[in-house]
């Protein structure tokens, strides 16, 4: 009977030492936490692990060497394994509040791992084009002369007026919405290019051979636009 009381005894004790070096550590690992010191943290939950392998020891355990071992690749500049490290943390499925804290930490650092990944990238290649545009500025100057003269033409044929936006403007200059009676047509291009129109009205305006009565005579500047009575 004394032999039993004392075994029980000695089991409460060391029960109770393990949950003191349990609480410690995980207090311990929390605090570095906060400090965002988490190798530190890591080391602590490992510790509260061995005491008792909890499913809150475990989760922090993990999370914390993640995040530490992410942290220490960004900063040997080894952005793709950093950028795997955070991608297993944030894709973690957290329980505890100090867990989801690490979670959501991990999630911010996986943008910065993508953007320092371009910086390098970019950074190596800015060289290049400076290098380029060395060795070939005499092309690069008569490509822009190219494109400059490519755009000025384009800009001149769309600035050309068209016969049929001239026509128009000699209906809208004669008002011939408002004289029904009065007919169109184009006659020829004269000498400096412009637009020649005929403005006139026929007899009988039913058969083809009505008499046509000359109403006018209207020329269309092709680059001005200007319409003018041709006398």
């Amino acid at each position: 009977m004394k032999r039993s009381i004392m075994v029980i005894f000695f089991v409460l004790i060391a029960s109770g030492c393990v949950t003191r070096n349990y609480d410690s550590n995980m207090d311990l690992g929390k605090s570095q936490l906060n400090e965002e010191n988490y190798l530190e943290a890591h080391e602590a939950f490992q510790l509260a692990y061995k005491e008792a392998k909890t499913p809150e020891s475990r989760e922090l355990m993990d999370l914390s060497g993640l995040l530490a071992s992410g942290m220490k690749k960004y900063d040997e500049q080894d952005f793709d394994s950093a950028k795997r490290d955070f991608e297993e943390a944030a894709a973690y499925k957290a329980k505890y509040r100090e867990g989801k804290q690490m979670v959501s930490k991990a999630v911010e650092m996986h943008p910065v791992t993508d953007s320092a990944t371009i910086e390098a990238v970019v950074g190596n290649d800015d060289v290049k084009p400076a290098e380029e545009t060395t060795e070939d500025g005499s092309k690069a100057e008569e490509g822009a002369a190219t494109d400059t003269k490519s755009k000025e033409v384009s800009k001149d044929s769309d600035s050309t007026l068209s016969k049929s936006q001239a026509e128009k403007l000699v209906k809208d200059y004669v008002d011939m919405e408002n004289f029904s009676h009065l007919q169109i047509e184009y006659d020829h291009d004269a000498e400096k290019g412009d637009y020649i129109f005929h403005v006139f009205e026929v007899d009988e305006p039913s058969q083809k051979s009505g008499h046509k009565t000359t109403w006018g005579w209207y020329g269309v500047n092709k680059e001005t636009k200007e319409v003018y009575e041709v006398m």
